[in-house]
């Protein structure tokens, strides 16, 4: 809510936003929702079974870094002419589209080992898993993109929120579950890529139903592709929290790397963790997570979201620390549970931003270049990690060096904007954005009244 004082000046107050009721009564953005939550519900039974897969068949960490730098890679090779398309085409279709790809995709994964021997049966899994990712660089701009097309400014916390609440109370409810079936399913693990492959299909289902146009306004396709992926880079060059944001997901995603790329060697191979307590971990996260959801879900604005990034990675840091010196389970169990916060912590904060702050027709640009950015330097910690765990003969050493790596980016992260006052900066480009929304419903509203009855 804004608050008008007597000299013309404006003050933003922090007031409560709309309910996850509300953001629901949206038909249109309850059907982009539902896509979301099935595919959640495949996805979350299918990647446990993925990992399990590939660690049967290998045993190998250098082999599950492989994989996970497998699942990254084409977000580094692809997304930055993939944002173009995503500022071109029309994003409901880039997101249907994308669905029936991985649909047919992971159908493929468990049957590798039937496939002709011109190539071991990792490598095609490592082969199908890159199809599938390069899927994936074309559905998640596209549907970050659409979220403000489909809400109001003030609703778009907690449309994020409910993102974020969504895929965590899968991550709750199905890991368990999911374990079990996975560990009933092995060797092959058919039935757990056959889910994910239906729900996927149900997702685009849903999505097929949105009338909203999600074309977006002013496409330019005259110019070359290279020349708008550079167009995109310094729209985001030129706005200080951006840069702020891209540098930060830097500095971390390196230690995110390792985490990914070590986890089921760590808690498996290092701790003995089966797959139904992994499922149990996976929850625990979750269960966090939600809290977090709740809590920031109710709010127009965040109060001072940097912050809140910065604080975020600095738990980051406790829990891998924690999760690097881990005993047994319940040492595992605790820690994973205040690594689901930080992603949710993360997540809100960073998409309402970069949402909020970017024009419609850079969205998928900016949005892409993020993820290039972020993924690329993960993609360089999923190899380090997993190079640094097969020379040390233990996965533990790279998990300590990503705890210290987040705690000191977390803690320069929060000193820079302190010291550069960077939220003083957000809130005069916020009221810029608020002031800009008002002046255009004004335009549209006085054409109207200018039309003859």
């Amino acid at each position: 809510m804004t608050v008008t004082v007597s000299e013309g000046l404006s003050e933003e107050i922090p007031t409560e936003g709309s309910t996850f009721r509300t953001i629901l009564g949206n038909r249109d953005f309850s059907r982009l929702w539902f896509g979301q939550l099935v595919s959640n519900v495949g996805f979350a039974i299918s990647s446990l079974a993925l990992l399990f897969f590939a660690y049967d068949l290998t045993g190998s960490a250098l082999a599950m870094a492989i994989l996970a730098m497998a699942q990254t890679a084409p977000v580094v090779i692809f997304a930055g002419f993939i944002g173009v398309y995503v500022d071109r085409w029309n994003r409901k279709t880039i997101m249907i589209a994308s669905d029936i790809a991985r649909a047919f995709l992971i159908l493929l994964i468990p049957l590798a080992p039937l496939f002709p021997p011109v190539l071991a049966p990792i490598e095609w899994i490592y082969l199908l898993t890159f199809l599938y990712a390069v899927a994936n660089a074309w559905f998640y701009p596209a549907r970050s993109a659409s979220i403000p097309n489909l809400v109001e400014s003030d609703e778009l916390v907690t449309a994020n929120s409910l993102s974020q609440m969504t895929f965590q109370v899968v991550q709750l409810t199905i890991p368990p579950l999911g374990g079990v079936l996975v560990a009933l399913l092995a060797p092959d693990y058919f039935l757990a890529f056959a889910i994910n492959s239906v729900t996927i299909i149900l997702s685009a289902l849903a999505l097929r139903g949105i009338k909203t146009s999600l074309v977006p306004k002013e496409m330019v396709e005259k110019e070359s592709v290279r020349s708008q992926v550079v167009q995109g880079a310094r729209y985001a060059a030129n706005n200080v929290i951006l840069v702020y944001l891209f540098v930060f997901a830097i500095l971390v995603a390196s230690s995110s790397g390792i985490l990914n790329a070590l986890l089921i060697p760590h808690l498996e191979g290092q701790l003995g963790i089966t797959e139904l307590q992994f499922g149990l971990v996976l929850s625990a996260g979750a269960a966090s997570g939600i809290v977090v959801a709740l809590v920031m879900g109710n709010r127009k604005r965040l109060p001072k979201p940097l912050y809140i990034v910065a604080s975020a990675g600095i738990v980051a840091g406790i829990a891998v620390l924690g999760l690097a010196g881990a005993q047994g389970f319940w040492h595992v169990l605790l820690s994973w549970a205040l690594i689901g916060s930080v992603d949710v912590m993360l997540n809100i904060p960073l998409g309402t931003l970069m949402q909020e702050l970017v024009v419609d027709n850079y969205r998928g640009r900016v949005f892409a270049l993020f993820n290039v950015v972020f993924t690329a330097v993960q993609v360089f910690g999923m190899g380090l990690g997993g190079v640094w765990a097969e020379t040390a003969g233990s996965t533990v050493p790279p998990m300590f060096g990503a705890a210290i790596g987040l705690l000191i980016v977390s803690l320069i992260g929060a000193a820079v904007a302190a010291r550069k006052k960077l939220h003083s900066q957000l809130d005069v480009m916020l009221d810029d954005s608020d002031q800009e929304v008002a002046r255009e419903e004004t335009e549209c509203t006085d054409v109207l009244l200018e039309v003859p009855t």
